[in-house]
Protein backbone atom coordinates (compact mmCIF):
# COMPACT_ATOMS: atom_id res chain seq x y z
CA UNK A 1 0.00 0.00 0.00
CA UNK A 2 1.25 3.82 -0.87
CA UNK A 3 1.37 6.22 1.84
CA UNK A 4 0.00 9.19 1.51
CA UNK A 5 3.20 11.38 1.29
CA UNK A 6 4.01 9.32 -2.22
CA UNK A 7 0.46 9.41 -3.73
CA UNK A 8 0.56 13.37 -2.90
CA UNK A 9 3.88 13.31 -4.82
CA UNK A 10 2.45 11.72 -7.82
CA UNK A 11 -0.47 13.57 -8.33
CA UNK A 12 1.15 16.62 -8.14
CA UNK A 13 3.76 15.25 -10.52
CA UNK A 14 0.62 15.16 -12.78
CA UNK A 15 -0.58 18.13 -12.31
CA UNK A 16 3.29 19.67 -13.20
CA UNK A 17 3.64 17.44 -16.21
CA UNK A 18 -0.09 19.08 -17.76
CA UNK A 19 0.92 22.66 -15.83
CA UNK A 20 -2.07 22.96 -14.43
CA UNK A 21 -0.77 24.85 -11.09
CA UNK A 22 -1.55 27.94 -12.63
CA UNK A 23 -5.60 26.97 -12.35
CA UNK A 24 -5.16 25.72 -8.74
CA UNK A 25 -6.65 28.49 -7.15
CA UNK A 26 -9.44 28.69 -4.70
CA UNK A 27 -11.87 30.29 -7.42
CA UNK A 28 -10.69 28.35 -10.25
CA UNK A 29 -10.95 24.79 -7.44
CA UNK A 30 -14.38 25.34 -6.74
CA UNK A 31 -15.43 25.92 -10.03
CA UNK A 32 -13.89 22.89 -11.42
CA UNK A 33 -15.49 20.94 -8.50
CA UNK A 34 -18.82 22.01 -9.29
CA UNK A 35 -18.78 21.31 -13.19
CA UNK A 36 -17.90 17.66 -12.32
CA UNK A 37 -20.35 17.06 -9.62
CA UNK A 38 -22.82 18.42 -12.10
CA UNK A 39 -21.77 16.01 -15.08
CA UNK A 40 -22.51 13.16 -12.55
CA UNK A 41 -25.51 14.46 -11.34
CA UNK A 42 -26.84 14.65 -14.66
CA UNK A 43 -26.71 10.38 -14.09
CA UNK A 44 -29.23 10.80 -11.66
CA UNK A 45 -31.29 13.65 -12.23
CA UNK A 46 -35.37 13.07 -12.76
CA UNK A 47 -34.37 9.21 -11.93
CA UNK A 48 -36.33 7.56 -8.71
CA UNK A 49 -34.18 5.28 -6.84
CA UNK A 50 -34.84 1.85 -8.71
CA UNK A 51 -34.20 3.29 -11.87
CA UNK A 52 -30.93 4.52 -10.16
CA UNK A 53 -30.62 1.06 -9.08
CA UNK A 54 -31.35 -0.24 -12.53
CA UNK A 55 -28.42 2.14 -14.23
CA UNK A 56 -25.93 0.79 -11.58
CA UNK A 57 -27.03 -2.88 -12.70
CA UNK A 58 -26.29 -2.35 -16.34
CA UNK A 59 -22.64 -2.29 -17.01
CA UNK A 60 -22.73 0.09 -20.01
CA UNK A 61 -24.73 2.48 -17.92
CA UNK A 62 -22.39 2.24 -14.84
CA UNK A 63 -19.77 2.92 -17.04
CA UNK A 64 -20.96 6.01 -18.10
CA UNK A 65 -21.27 6.92 -14.75
CA UNK A 66 -18.04 6.01 -13.92
CA UNK A 67 -16.68 8.16 -16.22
Amino acid sequence: MRSFDELFDRVIRFRDDRDWKQFHHPKDLGISIALEAAELLEHFQWKGREEVARDLEEPERRHAIGE
